[in-house]
């Protein structure tokens, strides 16, 4: 069984255009990031279709490292 600190490092991976996130605040939706400047990034919400904007701190890059 894996535990929190096994996935530790996984939080700090950075993003970049076109990965595939979560934020923490909203656990359920996934979200495309459209662009990243400057510590922010344009996420739009794969269900909704809806853009918004966040921290990079609080996105979580999905699928890259085979955990999703």
């Amino acid at each position: 069984m894996y535990g929190a600190s096994d996935f530790q490092g996984l939080r700090h991976v950075p993003i970049t255009d076109g990965d595939l996130v979560r934020l923490e605040a909203d656990g359920q939706e996934l979200y495309s990031v459209i662009l990243v400047r400057e510590g922010r990034a344009w996420l739009r919400n794969l269900r909704t279709e809806m853009d918004t904007l966040s921290s990079v701190g609080a996105c979580r890059r999905i699928g890259h490292e085979g955990v999703i």
